[in-house]
């Protein structure tokens, strides 16, 4: 290196110097000019930057008294807007003009009225008459630097709630400002937020700068409400406001006596995220032909982030004295770097050597956590050559670790389809070529050297060098057998569940029903008892006569024995077709329960044509009650709901839903059928009262029994859109009435 060697001739010159007087001699110099070398330009940069500071605090002082100005003018503006009177908008045009004269950097003020969306159109036609134009509210976007850019940026408004477009302008200001009339200032981009937050918080908010033409503008913004104070409520005021007074401020007007009493300053308008904007006048630039030292400050704007940026180059005359110390500091600068360098070179191989300990840990966390997860992880180049897989990656493919390094992943993973789909690239080919993660289509499965298929699923990622560069992917596979099968159980433990619901709700169905047949299970029974009675009354008369004709008299016993069997047949049958059991009450979810009765009638509602609208309620508290009567009571009210919606027919609609509060549980089941008469909601639930022809009338009287053993109550109604509605009332297992229903035995 150049630097090297002219450092190591140096070095051989200072060993041919007397080391013991020269040596010492030389370091006291080096020193000595550089204390001195850097006290003068430290009082001279020093007391640049304090000229600076003292010429920025004027500028702060000067701005801060522009916009306390402003401020009083706005505020009296807004008063005198409050006034009551029908010439407020003249009276404030004149006091616009009045103020732009006495204040110069004043550029307009006016008042912008909110328009609802109802409004709009009947707005944009008066604005389009009294213009003699067309005239739309507009969006405009600004450029990334902050300024107004050309037509092509205007945009008719989006629709929303409420509009503020920008309308009075007094006085008349430039073409540029006149060109922003119907601008939207509610929704844009960088005068939307500033008028939200003058509206929530009932406070003048001033924007961010934003360039138009050639010129930093300041808006400052303060919202009006229908009452004369703003209401102390945030959401009464976001409501209750009816338009804001804006204020247009020019930026480089404010600060221009103080730019121009000093000529030699340089402007930038620093942003929030630390990027600057150029400042159209007034900067003045250093003579390049001799070194400078920019001293700047920070000057805070009232926009929040915003900061203009001072600087001033130091003139020639500051940097008289520095070539008279040039011979000295020369020698001086030599052992400086010198220095430095080593010094950076130590630090270098420190740096170094963390950066590698740190890399050698990572790889070795990324190693171990490859090596322990169960999923399968290869990756390969963009030639689709494997250069590493873990040992799950090796497991599942059935070949050992150095076998499958720089094989063609297409030809060892191979991966199949289910079912026929249409063409298209392989994973990897997709991957690489869309430069995005591709995911394995849904029922992939792989085939592996020993021809077993295993259906599986996965990713397959491109990675990236710094430079963006493709360098390859990553297949990241799982089998997904295990979780099959444990979803296939879980599968079949449910429907075992549901087998034992349905058998259990069959069996109460069997004992309503038989309940329905009470009338002719008695008349199937007093048949043969009437029977057997006369054929016993017959064979006495026949045996009181002299000669009784045996024959006749068995014959008679005969039939009294036919009809005692088919008696015995018919108690039989009832003793199978009601199978004895002990009711007991449990804690139950409503909702598990009405999605069990559902269940029973999904095939049903199908063949029936009926619409089902389910409504539950989230984590509604359980109640105690014995599930299958509850879900014989549900699925009773469903038939009835299917059964009434026969005229609507293929139009039925049945609605289910749940609802709770802090005491009770109900569930409502409505249907949109010919609903209840009037004169016989009284009556629906009366044993043996029925509006169906062959109707027994016992079932919703069941119903209303078994809801009222678990401490609840059935409710009939028609709902206000036509159909009946029936809601079972049941009391929350927290409440004192469920309490008590849970110790009494059913």
């Amino acid at each position: 290196m150049p630097i090297a060697t002219q450092l190591h001739k140096h070095l051989q010159l200072l060993r041919a110097i007397p080391r013991r007087s020269k040596v010492l001699l030389l370091c006291l110099s080096l020193l000595l000019c550089a204390l001195l070398s850097m006290l003068c330009l430290q009082q001279a940069t020093d007391e640049h930057q304090r000229q600076l500071d003292a010429e920025a605090g004027k500028l702060q002082e000067d701005l801060h008294e522009r916009l306390q100005l402003a401020l009083i003018t706005l505020d009296y503006a807004s008063e005198l807007l409050r006034q009551p009177g029908s010439d407020k908008l003249t009276q404030l045009g004149s006091l616009a003009g009045q103020t732009s004269a006495r204040l110069p950097f004043i550029d307009y003020l006016g008042w912008q009225a909110r328009i609802p969306a109802e409004q709009r159109s009947a707005f944009e036609a008066v604005q389009s008459r009294q213009r003699g134009q067309h005239f739309v509210i507009r969006d405009h976007w600004p450029s990334s630097d902050g300024s107004w850019g050309a037509d092509n940026s205007w945009q008719t408004a989006a629709t929303h709630s409420s509009y503020v477009p920008l309308l009075m302008q007094e006085p008349s200001p430039s073409l540029d400002q006149h060109a922003m009339q119907g601008l939207d200032l509610l929704h844009d981009p960088v005068l939307g937020p500033s008028l939200q937050q003058a509206i929530t918080t009932a406070t003048v908010q001033v924007s961010p700068p934003l360039r138009i033409g050639q010129h930093w503008h300041l808006f400052l913004l303060q919202a009006i409400y229908d009452s004369k104070l703003p209401p102390s409520n945030p959401v009464l005021r976001d409501e209750q406001w009816r338009g804001v007074m804006l204020m247009n401020l020019r930026l480089d007007a404010m600060l221009a006596s103080s730019i121009s009493a000093h000529p030699a300053l340089q402007f930038w308008l620093q942003k929030p995220d630390g990027s600057r904007s150029e400042w159209p006048s007034g900067s003045a630039r250093a003579d390049s032909s001799l070194p400078t030292h920019l001293a700047s400050t920070l000057l805070p704007l009232p926009a929040d982030g915003y900061q203009l940026q001072i600087a001033q180059a130091m003139q020639w005359r500051q940097w008289l004295g520095l070539p008279l110390l040039a011979i000295f500091t020369g020698t001086a600068l030599l052992c400086y770097l010198l220095w430095l360098m080593l010094a950076l070179l130590q630090r270098q191989r420190h740096f170094r050597q963390q950066t590698l300990e740190q890399l050698h840990r990572e790889r070795e966390q990324a190693t171990v956590t490859l090596h322990a997860i169960s999923d399968a992880v290869l990756a390969f180049d963009t030639h689709y050559r494997i250069h590493y897989l873990n040992p799950s990656a090796a497991m599942l493919l059935g070949l050992g670790h150095r076998a499958a390094l720089g094989q063609d992943v297409r030809e060892l993973v191979r991966m199949s389809h289910e079912f026929a789909r249409p063409g298209q690239p392989d994973p990897f080919t997709r991957a690489m070529q869309i430069r995005d993660t591709a995911y394995l289509p849904d029922s992939s499965y792989l085939t592996r050297c020993s021809g077993e298929k295993l259906l599986v699923e996965g990713s397959v990622s491109p990675v990236f060098d710094r430079q963006a560069a493709l360098i390859g992917a990553v297949l990241t596979l799982r089998d997904t057998a295990p979780r099959r099968q444990r979803m296939l159980a879980n599968l079949e433990a449910s429907e075992r569940r549901l087998r034992q619901h349905e058998q259990e709700l069959a069996r109460v169905g069997r004992i309503n029903t038989m309940g329905e047949m009470a009338s002719g299970i008695a008349h199937e029974i007093n048949q043969p008892l009437c029977a057997i009675l006369s054929y016993c009354q017959a064979s006495l008369s026949l045996l009181e006569e002299d000669e009784a004709d045996v024959q006749l008299v068995r014959r008679a016993m005969q039939n009294a024995a036919t009809q005692a069997q088919r008696a015995g047949q018919v108690i039989q049958r009832l003793r199978e077709f009601v199978s004895k059991r002990t009711l007991h009450q449990n804690p139950l979810d409503p909702n598990q329960s009405v999605s069990n009765a559902l269940a029973l009638l999904e095939y049903e509602l199908q063949q029936q044509d009926i619409h089902l609208e389910m409504c539950f309620a989230d984590n509604p508290p359980n109640i105690h009650a014995d599930n299958i009567q509850l879900e014989q009571v549900i699925l009773n009210l469903l038939r009835n709901a299917i059964d009434a919606m026969e005229p609507v027919r293929p139009w039925g609609r049945l609605t289910v839903s749940t609802r709770y509060d802090s005491e009770r549980v109900h569930i409502l089941i409505s249907d949109n059928g010919p609903g209840i008469a009037a004169d016989l909601q009284d009556k629906i639930f009366d044993p043996f009262f029925s509006t169906k022809p062959n109707g027994m009338g016992l079932g919703l009287a069941i119903c209303q029994t078994a809801i009222e053993n678990m401490g609840g109550q059935i409710m009939a109604g028609n709902r206000p859109g036509g159909g009946a509605e029936f809601v079972i009332d049941l009391p929350a297992l927290t409440t004192t009435a469920a309490a008590a229903v849970a110790g009494e035995e059913v």
